[in-house]
């Protein structure tokens, strides 16, 4: 709420009060499940001191975090930037699933035979797509078309793609049954939490610099600097992959 209103309403101070009463009452939680440990309790803290768990349940909030950021100013660019209709704004995110779709099928059939280095080069893909597309965005700008945005669009679905199944695979591998009901619980939450924090933070990244006019000008310079966070994030998300076990089975994990 403070994320998504503060900008509107000139950050007041019941902005700062509401942030600071959400990390309380996190802190709240938390040490009502300590307490609750040997008593089913709804988080299983031990699982948190797991390396390959945390790194791989960060990850995943990061990777939820940029695609709630992304798609969001995404919608909005495309519509109001480049002045597609909803319709062919769309045909774009087709492209872009097919792209998704072609990437988990490879990763899939990889078997996980690459442990992290296949969800790490995929990050890669998406990064140098996004780079790529934001380049295109300003040297072209409204000369921009689906066609033209097929390559680095369809990139960045392939990337993503590659991501999403064998993060989840290495991450709880190692989980133990007892466990594995709040592991995958807390895996879940990790993706709608980040989805959640990345279209709050659009009133930060994008709106800031709109202020809701639908200029076209104004909306596609937003977006691209929209990128820089979203590429922030997936770089982010490359680096807590190092927490993953290096080959699948576990030998050589760092």
């Amino acid at each position: 709420m403070p994320l998504t209103e503060g900008h509107t309403h000139h950050w007041p101070l019941w902005c700062f009060a509401m942030l600071a009463a959400g990390l309380l009452v996190l802190g709240v939680f938390l040490r009502h499940q300590q307490h609750k440990q040997d008593r089913a309790p709804l988080v299983t803290l031990s699982l948190f001191r797991d390396r390959q768990f945390s790194g791989g349940l960060s990850a995943q909030l990061m990777l939820g975090l940029l695609c709630g950021l992304f798609f969001m100013t995404w919608t909005l660019h495309l519509q109001r930037g480049l002045g597609m209709s909803p319709f062919h704004a769309a045909l774009a995110f087709v492209l872009l699933a097919l792209g998704e779709l072609a990437g988990a099928t490879t990763a899939a059939k990889s078997a996980g035979r690459f442990g992290r280095r296949l969800p790490q080069a995929g990050a890669l893909i998406a990064l140098s797509s996004m780079a790529a597309y934001g380049l295109e965005i300003s040297s072209r700008q409204t000369d921009l078309t689906l066609l033209t945005m097929t390559a680095p669009v369809v990139l960045i679905g392939f990337g993503l793609g590659m991501v999403g199944g064998p993060l989840a695979d290495m991450a709880l591998a190692e989980v133990r049954h007892e466990n594995a009901g709040s592991a995958s619980g807390l895996f879940n939450t990790a993706m709608h939490l980040g989805i959640a924090l990345g279209t709050a933070l659009t009133a930060l990244a994008f709106f800031t610099a709109t202020n809701g006019s639908p200029d076209g000008a104004l909306n596609r310079d937003a977006f691209t600097s929209v990128l820089w966070w979203v590429g922030g994030a997936l770089a982010l998300m490359w680096a807590l992959m190092f927490c993953l076990p290096k080959q699948a089975n576990g030998q050589g994990q760092e």
